[in-house]
Formats: C-alpha cells, sequence, structure tokens
C-alpha cells in the first residue's frame, strides 16, 4: 500500500513542480490548462475538475478512479487529500 501511495505522491508533486517552472510560457505537460484546483466545478475540493482540465479525461472517469483507488485500504482519501495540499489554486 505504502507504494502506492509514494508513487501517487511523487506522480502529483512532480507535475506540480513541472507546471511551477514552465513559468508563463503558455506551454504544458498534456497541452491542456495549467495544473491547478478547478473550484468551479468542483464536488469536494476541485482536484478531479482540475487534473480533468490539466489532462483532457473526462471529471467522470477520474472520480470514478479515485473513488475504485479509496477502496482499497483508503489510499485515494490520502492522495486525494495530499494532491488538494500541493495543486494550486486557479488564478
Amino acid at each position: 500500500m505504502w507504494w502506492l501511495l509514494r508513487l501517487a505522491a511523487y506522480g502529483i508533486s512532480s507535475l506540480a513542480v513541472w507546471e511551477y517552472f514552465q513559468g508563463t510560457t503558455e506551454r504544458y505537460f498534456f497541452g491542456g490548462e495549467p495544473l491547478t484546483l478547478d473550484v468551479e466545478h468542483e464536488m469536494l475540493l476541485g482536484v478531479c475538475a482540475g487534473l480533468s482540465n490539466y489532462t483532457g479525461i473526462d471529471v467522470t472517469i477520474l472520480r470514478l478512479v479515485w473513488i475504485i483507488a479509496s477502496f482499497y485500504r483508503g489510499v485515494g482519501v490520502l492522495i486525494y487529500i495530499l494532491a488538494f495540499l500541493v495543486m494550486p489554486l486557479k488564478g
């Protein structure tokens, strides 16, 4: 279980650091919007909506994956909280 939590922590934090060092060049890793919390389309804290804007994956699919991960010993809940703490607000 810990390896999955560490993998998610490294993945989310490296995406956030990547976006931070990109600066104002308008170039993003997946070509979409920057990796930020989307509080306009949030259901809980805006993490899934922000990842959806960033990757272009449908927000419903991301939410379902997160729910399934939450049933695996609560890892999804920990990753969600970590993502909320790492991802900046939009604007």
